[in-house]
């Protein structure tokens, strides 16, 4: 129940990100972010006395997905502001859980199947289809390689989340891991004034709540739990949930386009994610 609520959040993020993103100057609102979803998570660890400080073997993982959660939110945000929100929900979500199993059977992490041989075939025609391979520079229109880079990023976050499970808990590996993100990303958003957003309207901070304390701290906890506990492949196929929410949101909100090749690319991906579960 509460993973399925998370992914509804992730597809939501999309159309948040697209709003947010009109505001100007992102660097300020990806380091508010990590700020904000840290601060979700200090008073939980104080009030249930779970282990505030990570220890030794926990702390490179952290680390490394600190950087990879960074890389995800510079990425999705230069897609989200040049591209349409619902493609990007779907082409990076369908597209993780195939990275993913990509990445593991690579590194010997995971041996893969024949359903799972015929998954990532229908996966990465859906993916061509949904970027519109056959067009010129299809890659690099519509935030496509920004899209792709993130579920990239995001294959790798689930990649290390699973390989950490069993030297840190959830909790304090996700307040740590927005923490650090903030400490890293400050130097760089300092660039210009980061108070601006106090002057920012009502839109702004709900999308912007929304975005932090929904998809951040509440929709990645849940996930970073649920890849200890069913494992990185299984967690994935819960993102199944998020392109179509992503472009039901985007269609009702922003008034994006229905467009047929992210559908039937994006049912395709689907059908991939089902075939690596199966």
């Amino acid at each position: 129940m509460l993973l399925s609520l998370a992914m509804l959040s992730w597809g939501l993020s999309w159309t948040n990100g697209k709003i947010l993103g009109g505001y100007g100057n992102v660097n300020t609102i990806i380091v508010w972010r990590f700020f904000f979803a840290s601060l979700f998570f200090f008073p939980y660890l104080v009030y249930t006395r779970r282990a505030l400080l990570p220890n030794r073997k926990s702390i490179y993982h952290i680390l490394i997905n600190s950087v990879l959660i960074i890389a995800y939110n510079i990425f999705y945000f230069a897609g989200t502001k040049i591209g349409y929100a619902g493609s990007g929900g779907v082409l990076v979500t369908t597209f993780n859980p195939i990275l993913t199993t990509i990445i593991m059977s690579f590194f010997c992490l995971k041996k893969i199947s024949i359903n799972e041989k015929f998954g990532l075939a229908f996966g990465i025609l859906g993916g061509a289809i949904i970027i519109q391979i056959w067009r010129d520079n299809s890659l690099f229109q519509s935030g496509n390689i920004y899209f792709l880079l993130a579920s990239l990023s995001w294959a790798l976050v689930t990649i290390n989340t699973y390989i950490s499970r069993n030297k840190i808990n959830f909790t304090t590996y996700s307040f740590w891991s927005f923490l650090f993100g903030f400490i890293f990303y400050l130097p760089i958003a300092l660039e210009k004034n980061i108070f601006i957003i106090f002057d920012y309207d009502y839109i702004f901070w709900i999308n912007f709540l929304i975005i932090s304390f929904g998809a951040m701290a509440f929709g990645q906890s849940v996930y970073f739990n649920a890849t200890a506990i069913l494992g990185a492949k299984r967690a994935s196929s819960f993102i199944l949930m998020v392109p179509i929410s992503a472009m039901i949101f985007s269609i009702l909100i922003l008034d994006e386009p229905i467009i047929g090749t992210t559908i039937f690319g994006g049912s395709l991906g689907i059908y991939a994610i089902y075939l690596i579960n199966k």
